[in-house]
């Protein structure tokens, strides 16, 4: 199982989350929190656009869970 690492990652950037659904293109706050807790998903555009920005591969906004 997969589960987001997305809310850390932001956590420890020197960004706040308002910034990070501007430049996002204007994202709901809901939408980010939904990311930031694995409910939904980023599309692949998206999850390369944040990985950008906290300057992380996209493999690092998410782990592996063993079973």
């Amino acid at each position: 199982m997969i589960s987001s690492r997305i809310g850390e990652v932001i956590k420890e950037s020197p960004y706040n989350r308002r910034y990070i659904r501007k430049y996002m293109g204007d994202i709901t706050e809901n939408t980010l929190s939904n990311w930031c807790t694995g409910k939904t998903y980023p599309k692949a555009p998206d999850l390369f656009k944040l990985a950008k920005l906290l300057g992380v591969k996209v493999d690092d906004l998410y782990e592996e869970e063993d079973n």
